[in-house]
C-alpha cells in the first residue's frame, strides 16, 4: 500500500507540474491578455464630381437705328398778335432763320423751344439763340466715311463739315472766341448747305465779337 501511496503521489506532482508547464508554455507563446492587431481599413479616396458641361448663351442684340436729322415735321414760329403790342418779334425772325438753316429734325427742336418762350423771354437774345444752340448741340454727328479701297494712309476723307470747319478755324485760330474742332463739326452737323454757308460768312467777320455761338443761323 505504500508503494501504491508513492506511486500515486508521483503520478499526481507530474501531472500537476505538467499542467502548471503547459499554462506557462501558452502564456509564454501567445502573452497573458494578449490581443490579435487588426490591421486598419485602407482609406479610399471618392473621385471628383463632374463639372457640370458648359453652356453658351447667344444674345442677340439689335443695333440701334441709325440717327437721321432729314425728316420732321416742324411747328409753325410764334406769332405776334394784338396782345403781344410792344413785343418785339426777335423770335419770329430767328424762327424762320431756323427753319432755312437747320435740318428738319434739328429745327423742329429749335422751334418748339422758341414756341415754349412767353413774354419778354421773346425778345432775349441769349434765351433765343439759346434754343438754337441746345437743338444744334442734340443734332446727329457728322458720320465719319470709311477710308477709300486701296487707301493705306490710315486718314478717312474729309466730309464738306470737316472740310467747312478747317476752313472756320483757320480763319479765326487768332480770336479769342475761336472754336474747337469738335464743336464746329457737332455745330455744322445740324445744318442744311444754306446754314453752313451762312455761318462761314458770318464768322469770316465776326469771330472775334459773335464766335460760333453767335454766328449759328445768322445770314449776315
Amino acid at each position: 500500500m505504500a508503494i501504491e501511496r508513492s506511486g500515486f503521489l508521483f503520478a499526481a506532482t507530474a501531472l500537476a507540474a505538467g499542467g502548471l508547464g503547459g499554462w506557462v508554455l501558452h502564456e509564454s507563446k501567445y502573452g497573458a491578455g494578449s490581443t490579435t492587431a487588426v490591421a486598419p481599413a485602407a482609406v479610399v479616396s471618392a473621385a471628383p464630381a463632374p463639372s457640370p458641361p458648359t453652356v453658351l448663351v447667344f444674345e442677340h442684340v439689335t443695333p440701334p437705328p441709325a440717327c437721321d436729322d432729314s425728316t420732321a415735321a416742324v411747328e409753325d414760329c410764334p406769332m405776334i398778335g394784338p396782345s403781344d403790342e410792344g413785343v418785339c418779334n426777335l423770335a419770329a425772325k430767328r424762327c424762320a432763320d431756323f427753319k432755312i438753316a437747320f435740318k428738319p429734325k434739328v429745327a423742329q427742336a429749335a422751334v418748339a423751344c422758341l414756341r415754349r418762350l412767353k413774354g419778354n423771354e421773346l425778345c432775349d437774345p441769349a434765351r433765343v439763340n439759346g434754343c438754337a444752340h441746345a437743338a444744334l448741340m442734340a443734332a446727329c454727328p457728322d458720320p465719319v466715311p470709311s477710308a477709300a479701297p486701296g487707301d493705306t494712309s490710315g486718314t478717312p476723307p474729309a466730309t464738306v463739315v470737316t472740310s467747312s470747319c478747317e476752313g472756320i478755324l483757320k480763319s479765326c485760330s487768332s480770336e479769342p472766341l475761336a472754336p474747337t474742332m469738335a464743336d464746329c463739326r457737332q455745330t455744322l452737323s445740324g445744318m442744311t448747305d444754306t446754314g453752313r454757308a451762312n455761318m462761314m460768312s458770318c464768322l469770316s467777320t465776326h469771330c472775334r465779337d459773335r464766335g460760333l455761338l453767335g454766328c449759328e443761323a445768322k445770314k449776315d
